[in-house]
């Protein structure tokens, strides 16, 4: 079975190389999708606890800052491979998705 929750946070960031984009501002939203059998209670994951870990691992770090600061390439790509590789010790990950917009995102499924 596949749950997902999805948690968003505002950050800034610039493109350069191929893309050439002055810093501007996204309000990301990320899908993260887990991957298992229900237990006893019908649960894949705790939501709450999903939440919880993404603000203080993720949402803490990005929120309000400029991606170019943390990233050579702050990419929706780049993005969704750095929260699998903090989330994946806790959750069952089976993708990370990060939208910039409705219309546009990237889904990570792993290495």
């Amino acid at each position: 079975m596949l749950v997902s929750r999805e948690i968003s946070f505002d950050a800034f960031h610039s493109h350069h190389g191929m893309m050439s984009e002055p810093v501007h501002r996204h309000t990301f939203v990320v899908r993260l999708t887990m991957k298992g059998e229900p237990n006893e209670e019908g649960f894949v994951c705790d939501f709450r606890a999903v939440k919880r870990l993404f603000r203080r691992l993720i949402a803490s770090r990005l929120e309000g800052r400029n991606l170019d600061d943390l990233f050579e390439f702050a990419t929706s790509e780049n993005l969704a491979a750095w929260v699998w590789n903090k989330l994946d010790p806790f959750f069952p990950l089976h993708s990370v998705e990060v939208r910039e917009k409705p219309h546009s995102c990237a889904v990570y499924f792993g290495p």
